[in-house]
C-alpha cells in the first residue's frame, strides 16, 4: 500500500512541477489556485511518510513474535 502511494505522491508532485515550472499554467490561468496544488502534494507526501512507517513497525512486529 505505500509504494502505491508513493507512486501517487510522486506522479502529483510531476504534475504539480510541470503546471507551474515548465508550463507557466498557473501565470496564465490567475483562477487556479496553485498553492492548493503544492499543499495537496505536500500532504500526499506526509501521508506516505506515516503510511510508511506505520507498514515498517508492524512488519517489525510482525518478524519479533518469530
Amino acid at each position: 500500500m505505500a509504494i502505491l502511494m508513493f507512486s501517487g505522491f510522486c506522479a502529483s508532485a510531476s504534475v504539480t512541477i510541470f503546471f507551474m515550472k515548465d508550463m507557466n499554467f498557473c501565470a496564465e490561468y490567475r483562477r487556479l489556485d496553485c498553492s492548493q496544488f503544492t499543499l495537496s502534494v505536500t500532504l500526499a507526501f506526509f501521508t506516505w511518510l506515516l503510511q510508511a512507517a506505520s507498514s515498517f513497525s508492524g512488519f517489525w512486529l510482525l518478524i519479533s513474535f518469530f
